[in-house]
């Protein structure tokens, strides 16, 4: 069985899911359509703001919140942390992105492990999301100025949504 099929749903015109719906959302795209299509950067070079504003980002963490299981904060930081040990290593120790690419290449296992497991420890939602965004990291440009600020705004607004578990 294919964990990741197409399912057609409801939209409102902002194209975001709200209320019993979100609960259902199974991947980003269910919530977000069109979501990382066209890379973090827009055709200036600078950060799509859909990917750190409040109207894009906070639909995602609140249905993180909602999903079955319900997203924690613990798990979230726990993924993040490992995203802030990845910059200093690139940033304070100086450390070549060839060395440390295999670091952000593990997130997309933890997050299936964590997804996988017979009493998942994290909705298939953030799995998705994991997975979406490690995919899309192509260099440390991606890295640094597109996941790393993107994930960070999942966490701030997530802050009011998710559980401190």
């Amino acid at each position: 069985m294919n964990r990741f099929r197409d399912q057609r749903k409801d939209h409102d015109r902002s194209g975001h899911r709200s209320g019993d719906q979100q609960r259902a959302c199974r991947r980003v795209a269910d919530i977000w359509p069109g979501y990382l299509s066209d890379g973090y950067f827009d055709e200036n070079g600078f950060l799509r703001q859909e990917y750190v504003s409040r109207e894009n980002v906070e639909p995602l963490a609140e249905a993180m919140a909602q999903a079955k299981p319900a997203l924690t904060m613990s798990q979230m930081r726990r993924f993040f942390q490992h995203c802030r040990r990845i910059e200093n290593r690139l940033r304070l120790d100086g450390e070549e992105w060839g060395k440390v690419l295999p670091k952000v290449l593990f997130l997309d296992a933890a997050a299936q492990d964590a997804w996988g497991k017979t009493e998942p420890k994290i909705p298939e939602l953030f799995f998705d999301f994991i997975r979406r965004n490690v995919a899309a990291v192509r260099g440390p440009r991606d890295f640094f100025d597109g996941f790393i600020p993107h994930f960070e705004a999942l966490v701030g607004f997530g802050a009011t949504h998710i559980k401190n578990r």
